[in-house]
């Protein structure tokens, strides 16, 4: 595929950020200096050992504190909860975002305040969170830089590519909107490490990252209001571009933005578009006269139709993020590509790092189908690294026999997006993903999974060829699935479950060679989730209704 922007972009997206620090070394120089620093010195000049010892608990506190667990704030995604509850009380918020600061600035250079890049998404509580977090950063000696609404993709794009030493996104993802989240993103673009997750939990249960505050020098952080548009300059060189070379006709696209973060990137998808129209879902999808593009736009190889998408100068929108749309609630996006006999239709969740697609006769294609499509493609043109795609163990038995025939070796891990990227690191892959449509693609730089990128890629091969979506997912064939949802107050050992360990038996012994189960908690909710494959329908329902009812026996 000839493609005028290629692994060069992300660099020359990063430019225009790395100006403000270009009187500094570059950020591998700075690291190694950092910990070079951080051996020599005793404490850091964000408060002195004694500063900090004398506003520490109690020795008595201290000690009944660490006589008990330290409270689990991160989930397999972040930390998440009803917003202003739990895991996040103001309080709770506030030492979080101390601790955090505490530890980017006992792990920076002296002479630097660690700058963090905070963005939102538009639920209703994105300012009770995001400023909550922000002033326990500034607390800590941090500059923060608060774009406002922003998708979690940039914000890992930006923070990987530019001059922070972390990114933090506010964001439930695909939670209801009185749920709130917080996602942290290290300076090369990937989610903090689990130790460093552990080490803040620690501090926040312990009531180390609260008490007085001690400035660096004359002054607190700062907050730095402001948007950067790298992000949106690697998005148009990457495919702009390339549109127009590969064009043999033009697509139409329906994006349904889910009234989320996605929701600020509709200006940066009109630099693609030769025309632009808009509607919604309910009660149907209706359109006025679209806009037409002009002069070089002339040339852009798509008609794009938007649906559901968010103001920040709207909010009594923002309740309605994920709310019977985007890629929980697909079908609405499917009736609108048929009735506007659309090629394509890319539904988003509420923070955008994930997207489901639609293909012209109105089914979707979800994450494995985008993961098989993409493999053959890249496989075919030589850039499929190590010849291995990594997924987990939650998808269809059908890509794994896809990419089997095709020559493809499938790596599975744990559920999660951090594990996949872990997989892909250690095995040398640049494709993985996940069933729900968090794809990660990191052969052009971009080490996070970014739905609007993702949706991106699947165009350009479609504007390569002839074929249409549903003709390039027949590459492969899903065996029937089911996941079911049983409530789990509590969360014991599966092992512990009686019931379902013996329903789980007879289930493998029946499926052996047939099919498979995998049963796991939630991470970020109070549900136990079932997933049962077989080679036909009737099976699945009779063997998943079985094991939920079992389930339900033991945590009713």
């Amino acid at each position: 595929m000839a493609r005028k922007a290629n692994k060069t972009v992300a660099k020359q997206a990063s430019k225009k950020v790395a100006k403000e620090s270009a009187k500094r070394a570059g950020k591998d120089a700075a690291k190694k200096v950092a910990k070079q620093a951080a051996a020599k010195r005793p404490a850091p000049k964000v408060a002195s050992k004694a500063a900090r010892k004398a506003t520490a608990p109690s020795a008595a506190t201290k000690g009944t504190a660490k006589s008990q667990p330290a409270a689990r704030l991160f989930g397999t995604d972040g930390v998440r909860d009803v917003a202003g509850r739990g895991s996040l009380t103001p309080e709770n918020i506030l030492a979080l975002g101390r601790a955090l600061g505490r530890h980017l600035a006992d792990t920076s250079l002296e002479d630097r305040r660690p700058q963090v890049l905070v963005g939102v998404d538009p639920r209703p509580s994105a300012d009770l969170v995001g400023t909550t977090l922000a002033a326990g950063l500034v607390a800590e000696n941090c500059d923060v830089h608060w774009p406002g609404m922003m998708s979690t993709p940039e914000v890992a794009f930006l923070t990987g590519h530019g001059p922070f030493a972390a990114g933090v996104s506010i964001t439930a993802s695909h939670n209801p909107s009185i749920d709130n989240g917080i996602k942290m993103f290290g300076s090369d673009g990937r989610k903090l490490p689990e130790n460093i997750e552990r080490k803040l939990e620690r501090q926040v249960a312990s009531g180390e990252a609260s008490g007085p505050a001690h400035p660096r020098g004359m002054r607190f952080g700062w907050l730095q209001l402001g948007r950067e548009r790298n992000y949106e300059d690697f998005i148009v060189k990457t495919f702009r571009k390339s549109f127009v070379s590969l064009k043999k006709r033009r697509i139409s696209v329906v994006f349904d933005m889910a009234y989320g973060a996605r929701s600020i990137d509709l200006q940066v998808l009109s630099l693609l578009a030769h025309s632009l129209a808009f509607g919604k879902t309910v009660p149907e999808y209706r359109v006025g006269s679209a806009l037409q593009a002009g002069g070089e736009a002339a040339n852009n190889a798509l008609d794009i139709f938007f649906m559901n998408a968010a103001s920040p100068s709207q909010p009594e929108t923002h309740h309605l993020i994920n709310v019977e749309c985007g890629s929980l609630h697909p079908q609405g996006c499917a009736r609108a590509v048929r009735e506007l006999g659309a090629d394509l239709g890319v539904c988003f969740d509420g923070d955008g790092d994930r997207c489901l697609l639609i293909d012209e006769t109105g089914a979707v294609r979800d994450g494995d189908f985008i993961l098989a499509l993409l493999a053959a493609d890249m496989k075919a043109r030589g850039m499929l690294k190590n010849n291995t795609v990594v997924t987990t163990t939650m998808a269809n038995l059908g890509l794994e026999h896809a990419l089997h025939q095709a020559g493809i070796q499938l790596v599975r891990t744990d559920v999660g997006d951090r594990n996949v990227s872990d997989a892909m690191a250690k095995h040398g892959a640049v494709l993985g993903g996940e069933q729900s449509g968090h794809v990660i693609l990191t052969d052009e730089g971009h080490v996070a999974g970014d739905g609007l990128y993702t949706a991106l890629r699947v165009i350009e091969v479609m504007l390569d060829g002839t074929a249409s979506l549903s003709k390039l997912c027949g590459v492969m064939r899903k065996f029937p699935q089911t996941i079911v949802n049983v409530p789990a107050p509590r969360k014991p050992a599966l092992e512990s479950l009686a019931a379902l360990s013996v329903q789980l038996a007879k289930a493998d012994s029946e499926l052996a060679g047939k099919g498979r189960v995998n049963v796991r908690y939630s991470g970020t909710e109070p549900l136990l989730r079932i997933m049962v494959e077989a080679q036909d329908d009737a099976t699945v329902k009779r063997v998943s209704k079985a094991l939920a009812a079992a389930a339900s026996k033991d945590l009713g």
